[in-house]
């Protein structure tokens, strides 16, 4: 009942915030103007991330509030999440607002992830089908390159109204799911479950044709929670989470990723210089619509989410 409430209420928050931070976007002019990778034809409103924002504090303590005596042991690891969360949102608001270049953007995500580490978020193992691979000395570098990398996927697929958002939700679902199932971490089920209500709420108004952009005040939010809570919930039990289990979710953002680093450098242009050649993109210069590509790469997430959660059941490695 706690998370169904939790659910319903960061639904709710980012569903009735999200127009009056959209009319604060327009009086401040915060706009995604078209430009050659834009696939919309008219100027949108951005800052929508801080919706999703508000709303997963909200939900965050409310959660709190109702179950303090189970999760009070989480209030430093929930803490490190947020602290390095928001300095992500600050920069994903004044990327949006004033524009930053990769250098800021790049050393402000290390500085974020090296906070993590210092509270023990560290990758210093990774369970497989074929058994336990120990990092010793490349958990740091490791670690940090999963929470850069996965933040980058979802600012990088968030390039068709309603996909990121949709994506996200399907994967927090999932691996909410996963997380129940293990048994593995409380404080994983509480904020995949908070994350999902979020965007969820928000695609009201991100849904084609979209009102408002989350922008990346709220992908990069949203990429760097989802790899922290990673993190954090294959950590928690002895029957672990292994990461492989959120690559396989976060597959379609991380393939695109992958793609596009490989494409540039190919290309011998800059890996961190935007272009149209993204999965969205290449559909739909094939001709499917803006409604169908969303719809497919939804059902792609989906079909790899519950493959996830099937290779979950299968590990049942003791660590």
């Amino acid at each position: 009942m706690t998370f169904l409430l939790m659910f319903i209420v960061s639904f709710f928050v980012s569903y009735l915030i999200t127009p009056s931070i959209r009319l604060v976007a327009l009086k401040f002019y915060v706009l995604d103007r078209k430009d050659d990778r834009k696939v919309h034809n008219k100027v949108i409103t951005k800052l929508g991330g801080i919706a999703i924002y508000i709303s997963f504090i909200i939900t965050l303590m409310l959660g709190f509030l109702l179950e303090y005596d189970l999760l009070k042991s989480n209030v430093f690891s929930l803490g490190t999440i947020l602290l390095g969360g928001t300095i992500i949102f600050i920069l994903g608001v004044y990327d949006d607002v004033r524009g930053a270049d990769a250098v800021i953007k790049f050393s402000t995500q290390i500085v974020a992830a090296i906070i993590l580490i210092k509270a023990g978020f560290l990758i210093n193992r990774v369970v497989t089908p074929f058994g336990i691979i120990f990092l010793g000395y490349a958990s740091v570098p490791v670690t940090i390159l999963w929470i850069i990398g996965i933040t980058n996927a979802i600012n990088l697929i968030d390039g068709l109204d309603g996909l990121a958002a949709g994506i996200v939700s399907i994967v927090s679902f999932g691996l909410f799911a996963v997380i129940i199932y293990k048994q593995s971490s409380l404080l994983g089920a509480v904020v995949s479950i908070s994350l999902a209500g979020a965007c969820l709420g928000f695609l009201k108004y991100n849904w084609f044709p979209a009102k408002i952009f989350m922008g990346d005040t709220g992908s990069m939010f949203l990429g760097f929670t989802l790899a922290a809570m990673a993190i954090e919930s294959s950590c928690k039990s002895m029957t672990t989470i292994s990461l492989l289990i959120p690559i396989i979710a976060l597959g379609v953002p991380i393939v695109d990723t992958g793609l596009a680093f490989v494409r540039r450098l190919s290309r011998r242009r800059h890996p961190f210089v935007a272009d149209n050649s993204h999965i969205h993109h290449w559909l739909m210069r094939r001709g499917f619509s803006h409604f169908r590509v969303v719809l497919f790469l939804y059902f792609l997430t989906f079909v790899l989410t519950a493959i996830a959660f099937l290779f979950s059941l299968y590990m049942g490695v003791k660590v």
